[in-house]
């Protein structure tokens, strides 16, 4: 797999554009796997902003569905086209951790580096990324937090938990009590988990 174009098709989805952004990235960093991702991160960025720009009054959000993968007709072809379209109406920086992730199975802290945001800051960006990607294929509505006060400490150790990223004895105790009396939390776990598998299940380009 060239992951350098991968990520770019899963960021930006039609090819040209792809094609072109990690023509950029290349060109433009020392050949060190962060400094390319953060390269193509922002060759991305700039696409999409461009393309966005240009066709102001287009709904239909990044071309993304392009991107089907090479697997076999049938079943694997409508997964792949289901996930690129819920993929394309996720925010940018979601669709760029999702695919850092679970494309590519940076670390946390390899994850800030590429796109320029705090450690602290990933795991909810997971979190939601992958709560939206579970709602746009479902075609549900929001994420709703069920009333839960503690919906954010939750996704966050949630999210570490599932990536395995360290995490303190206080806040997995916290969490195992947690999730013994909030569904609204279990359900949130098991979606992330489901988008997480999904995505996984994309087949490469």
């Amino acid at each position: 797999m060239d992951e350098v174009h991968e990520f770019c098709l899963r960021v930006l989805g039609g090819s040209a554009l792809a094609d072109e952004a990690a023509a950029q990235a290349r060109a433009t960093s020392d050949g060190d796997r962060i400094a390319l991702l953060t390269a193509a991160a922002e060759a991305c960025r700039e696409r999409a902003e461009r393309r966005d720009g240009a066709a102001s009054t287009d709904q239909s959000g990044p071309a993304a569905a392009e991107h089907l993968g090479d697997g076999p007709p049938g079943l694997s072809a409508s997964v792949a086209r289901e996930l690129a379209e819920a993929t394309a109406r996720l925010p940018e920086r979601q669709r760029e951790a999702l695919a850092l992730r679970e494309l590519l199975r940076l670390s946390y802290e390899q994850i800030a580096r590429v796109l320029r945001i705090e450690p602290a800051a990933v795991a909810p960006l997971l979190a939601r990324a992958r709560l939206r990607l579970r709602a746009e294929r479902r075609g549900a509505g929001p994420d709703s937090s069920g009333g839960c006060l503690e919906r954010d400490r939750a996704l966050r150790v949630l999210a570490c938990r599932q990536d395995s990223e360290p995490l303190s004895a206080e806040d997995d105790t916290w969490l195992l009590a947690h999730m013994a009396v909030c569904p609204a939390c279990e359900t949130a776990h098991a979606a992330m988990l489901e988008a997480s598998v999904c995505y996984r299940a994309w087949p490469h380009g």
